[in-house]
């Protein structure tokens, strides 16, 4: 396999130490597997839009030109 040389945030890397010793795979082992999953794996779709909705009521005839007006002014 291929050697080469990363440079990586502390933080990430305490990450990658922690989620190593978890797993007990090497470092080496873990961050390849890791990258290949990123790199090939099909990246997910947008999530499906869930919408809630419910009758609340006409507050007025819409068909009551007056009435809508009257409405329209009051905003």
């Amino acid at each position: 396999m291929p050697r080469t040389t990363i440079d990586l945030d502390s933080s990430l890397l305490e990450e990658l130490k922690k989620r190593q010793a978890a797993e007990g795979k090497t470092l080496s082992r873990l961050v390849s597997e890791l990258l290949a999953r990123a790199l090939f794996e099909p990246e997910a779709g947008p999530r499906e839009l869930s919408w809630t909705s419910q009758d609340m009521g006409a507050r007025f005839d819409l068909e009551d030109k007056d009435r809508l007006y009257q409405a329209l002014d009051e905003t």
